[in-house]
């Protein structure tokens, strides 16, 4: 579904429906939907990241929310310090330009510099090891910064697990599932064809699952949030 077709107002509607299910089911008031924000704010933020957001995100801003509650969409705010993504401490701002890599190709580049970390034994004393072990950590840094440049750390899965939103390069408005803290590796969010998932695509199929979590074609349908992993077709939600 291209954005342009999609009723972003409805899916407003559909998204405040959900959270007033979820919250006559728990018996008790939750936090409130972030209102959406103004063509205003998102321009602002853009020009302080130096990039033009995902065109679907942006309209899900504009017309959802700032950040959704039921799926821990990370809430954009304005803070004294700019505009950043509540909760957030993963997005290099900074780098939100710098285009998101080729995944293998950046792994690879990772894994030469940890090949090359220093070994106290090959130096001549203490201060020259630590002077090594020092510039070594520097080029770490570096690489590892590298795999997730131009990308947002939207939605926090707990256990060093997030979900990301490519902004900058050929990925730019994917989903990605950082699995570093298991396998390494950033894999994106597939379609039923497997091409990487938009954000859109990802979002709606989200709220279609939580909407009927018990309907039996929900059930033989892995939804599109679980699928980062090569094998994922032999799971069922």
């Amino acid at each position: 579904m291209r954005t342009s077709e999609v009723d972003w107002d409805d899916v407003r509607r559909r998204t405040l429906a959900l959270r007033a299910k979820r919250e006559a089911e728990q018996g008790g008031p939750r936090p409130p939907l972030p209102p959406p924000l103004t063509e205003a704010h998102i321009r602002e933020a853009e020009e302080q990241f130096g990039l033009a957001l995902p065109a679907d995100y942006r309209r899900y801003l504009l017309h959802v929310s700032a950040g959704s509650e039921h799926n821990r969409i990370r809430e954009l705010h304005r803070s004294d310090h700019g505009w950043r993504w509540r909760g957030d401490h993963d997005t290099l701002l900074a780098r939100l330009g710098t285009p998101f890599p080729d995944h293998d190709t950046a792994l690879a580049a990772e894994e030469e510099v940890w090949d090359r970390a220093p070994k106290e034994e090959d130096h001549a004393d203490p201060a020259a090891f630590a002077a090594a072990h020092a510039a070594w950590s520097e080029e770490a840094e570096a690489a590892a910064e590298a795999r997730v440049s131009g990308a947002v750390f939207l939605v926090a899965g707990g256990c060093s697990f997030s979900t990301l939103l490519v902004v900058s390069g050929p990925q730019r408005g994917t989903m990605w599932f950082d699995g570093r803290g298991t396998c390494d590796r950033l894999n994106p969010l597939l379609t039923d064809d497997d091409r990487p998932a938009t954000f859109t695509e990802w979002y709606l199929d989200d709220l279609a699952h939580a909407e009927r979590p018990d309907s039996p074609e929900k059930r033989a349908h892995t939804p599109i949030s679980g699928r980062w992993f090569d094998d994922w077709r032999q799971y069922r939600s």
